[in-house]
């Protein structure tokens, strides 16, 4: 009795260990969020690329589709990395300026010059983050690692990004570069109520020692699209600060 009790036991430690084993393969095989989001920034150039970049200046084309129809233009962004951002949109009946000098959100369109605040000031000053990871402490962001997502049988690592002041964030990473490839988000939109936006980035280029997407398309539930490709990137150029103050209104005419 005593040898049978004896190998019953030792085949239930056995079993036991095998588990543990499984577990602990299973563990070292799954990448943690941190490890996640290491492997995003490196894919981009590095940290120390990143924050090194002086400036950041795109030229592109954009494509524009609502219940309006369709309309096409031009596209300009002026980036100091991290700290301040200016976009220029030209659709020829439609021209919009958005700015940001690292405290105030501004805006030169139908409407006006003016200060924006609100969910609209969230979206300009995002644009300065040119690694959606690399600040979310200084950001006061909370990132965590969910369960992988497949779109079109292509399986996809998902970060929630969770800003203090917006709504989360899922970020859809390429398993084998580690780069971004879809960011998803409901926003409320005071002309669309709120709506899923889904954000696809490809094309990704390397801009001395930084890798960017040159594609992105913007998709507002089914309200509207718009697809952005960059024709023209230049990185660390001399750049006149003075351009993201918000501008002077024209003095009222005598």
């Amino acid at each position: 009795m005593r040898n049978v009790s004896t190998g019953r036991c030792r085949s239930a430690v056995a079993i036991v260990a095998a588990g543990l084993f499984a577990v602990m393969a299973s563990s070292a095989a799954a990448q943690s969020c941190e490890e996640v989001i290491a492997k995003n920034i490196k894919a981009q150039g590095g940290r120390e690329a990143l924050l090194g970049l002086k400036a950041i200046e795109r030229k592109g084309t954009v494509a524009v589709d609502g219940s309006f129809g369709q309309m096409d233009g031009t596209v300009e962004e002026i980036l100091i990395p991290w700290k301040k951002a200016v976009r220029s949109l030209d659709l020829a009946v439609f021209q919009q300026r958005d700015g940001y000098n690292g405290k105030t959100a501004w805006r030169d369109g139908m409407m006006g010059i003016q200060e924006v605040e609100g969910e609209e000031a969230n979206q300009i000053k995002q644009s300065v983050d040119i690694n959606p990871f690399l600040m979310i402490a200084e950001r006061g962001a909370k990132a965590e690692k969910l369960d992988d997502e497949k779109i079109e049988d292509v399986a996809y690592t998902i970060v929630q990004l969770t800003p203090k002041d917006r709504p989360p964030v899922k970020f859809f990473l390429d398993k084998e570069t580690g780069l971004v490839k879809r960011t998803t988000l409901k926003q409320k939109s005071p002309q669309f109520g709120e709506v899923e936006v889904v954000v696809d980035l490809s094309g990704y280029e390397k801009f001395g020692a930084v890798t960017l997407p040159t594609k992105n398309n913007v998709t507002l539930g089914e309200a509207l699209k718009i697809d952005t490709v960059y024709t023209e990137t230049k990185v660390d150029g001399k750049v006149d600060e003075a351009i993201f103050e918000m501008p002077k209104a024209e003095a009222a005419a005598n």
